[in-house]
């Protein structure tokens, strides 16, 4: 996800990822609990209603038979706008992943 990345995945650690254009996403790590679970806060860099921090993402990892579920949530959207641009967003992303996982 991206064409860069800044990242230091670890308790208080941040992250930048430059995500394509002017889009460059920002957070800080809050838990990592490698492999079950992470969570991060994420915001925009120049956004003016999804500032660095001002919501939060959650990753976890559930072993199922040979497989793994993964869940996420992201929580915290000042719009409904927002909430489904980032919805519509996480879903390319991980339709991609899974789409690579499989082939």
């Amino acid at each position: 996800m991206g064409i860069g990345a800044e990242l230091d995945p670890r308790p208080g650690g941040h992250f930048r990822l430059h995500v394509e254009g002017d889009n460059v996403a920002i957070g800080e790590y809050l838990e990592v609990d490698p492999p079950n679970r992470l969570l991060f806060t994420w915001g925009w860099d120049r956004h003016p209603t999804l500032p660095p921090g001002s919501t939060t993402v959650e990753i976890s990892l559930v072993a199922d038979g040979p497989g793994t579920i993964l869940r996420l949530r992201h929580k915290g959207f000042p719009t409904e706008a927002d909430r489904r641009r980032h919805s519509d967003g996480w879903d390319v992303y991980l339709g991609n992943l899974s789409q690579r996982l499989s082939s």
